[in-house]
């Protein structure tokens, strides 16, 4: 029997869904939507959850252990994300738990040494993603790429793609898909565009899922010394200098520096590291204007304070227009919603 476990509302639930994953020594995780539970005669043997389309915390008790369980907890869960219209399914897993899902239909994206396997499911999978985004190419040398979340469009970021165009012959910027930020994608994508529209050599492009969140990103099989930042970075660097910088004919990424951020520090240095032989990565000066240095955290924290009018020195006029609209009003309302249920 499979059950819905409710691990942050039910005692018995989470007591018993730790339990077991620490059985199989595994840590669990905040970033989770829903959980569920296979049971044997009222026993938890087995446990699965999911963030979007993104499958995380599976466990099968190791004295119970057999495909049957394994197939039938991540079925379930693959059935429930389609309910909810995702048809692609995404997993992080461990080396060994490779041909498990396999089996379930699953093919290895990229890895990161044997600590990680990235995988997916899905009618439309990767080759796809790669092939649509090859109808883009570019055939000339100095061809670099920038990829951000944009949360919202800065005049930091504005001035990055600037200097990355001055510097190349074409830019791709990719905008992050994953429905994670403050602003939807489609409208960071949409401000990306208006903001880089003056620029003939920019191509603004999506990431689909194929570029590694902090939310997805799991850490509930890594162990306590693994660098999660650095695991993260390593795999988001082996997917876009193997395949998406091949697909576009890219052979540098640029990136901002975060002087104050050992995490942006760090996944940088392993940006580097999994570039070398491959790509070339720059990191440009953070940006500042007259009073402050630049970024979309101190945009957001301005309009969540009802500073609007210090936004305009921080923010390029098309970002401006568009939060002074009734489209970009409704979206601070619903940020300083937001905001204060956090609190």
């Amino acid at each position: 029997m499979i059950k819905k476990l409710y691990v942050n509302r039910v005692e018995s639930d989470r007591e018993s869904w730790n339990q077991l994953l620490s059985q199989e020594g595994i840590k669990s995780e905040a970033n989770i939507e829903e959980t569920f539970g296979l049971y044997d005669n009222e026993i938890l043997i087995g446990t699965a959850s999911r963030y979007q389309n993104v499958i995380k915390c599976v466990a099968v008790d190791s004295t119970a252990q057999g495909g049957a369980y394994f197939n039938q907890i991540i079925s379930h869960l693959m059935n429930r994300n389609t309910e909810l219209g995702y048809y692609k399914h995404y997993v992080y897993t461990k080396a060994g738990c490779k041909q498990s899902f396999e089996y379930l239909g699953f093919k290895e994206i990229e890895q990161v040494d044997q600590t990680l396997i990235f995988m997916e499911s899905a009618v439309s999978g990767f080759p796809v993603f790669l092939e649509k985004i090859r109808k883009y190419k570019v055939n000339k040398d100095n061809v670099s790429s920038i990829v951000m979340n944009a949360n919202p469009f800065t005049l930091g970021h504005q001035l990055l793609v600037e200097t990355a165009a001055i510097k190349s012959d074409h830019v791709f910027v990719f905008v992050l898909s994953e429905e994670m930020s403050l602003f939807t994608t489609e409208i960071r994508t949409k401000l990306v565009k208006l903001g880089t529209a003056h620029l003939n050599n920019v191509t603004v492009l999506s990431t689909d899922n194929y570029m590694v969140s902090n939310a997805t990103f799991p850490s509930y099989f890594l162990k306590e010394s693994d660098d999660i930042t650095s695991i993260q970075a390593s795999l988001d660097a082996k997917i876009f200098a193997n395949h998406i910088a091949d697909a576009l004919n890219i052979k540098k990424r640029y990136v901002g520096s975060e002087p104050f951020s050992i995490a942006t520090n760090l996944y940088n240095n392993a940006l580097r590291h999994e570039f070398k032989g491959k790509l070339e990565l720059e990191i440009i000066e953070r940006f500042q204007n007259e009073t402050d240095i630049i970024s979309a955290t101190k945009v957001r924290n301005m309009l969540i304070n009802d500073e609007l009018s210090r936004v305009i020195k921080f923010v390029p006029k098309s970002t401006y227009d568009f939060l002074v609209s009734d489209e970009g009003k409704s979206v601070i309302k619903k940020m300083k919603a937001e905001c204060n249920v956090k609190i």
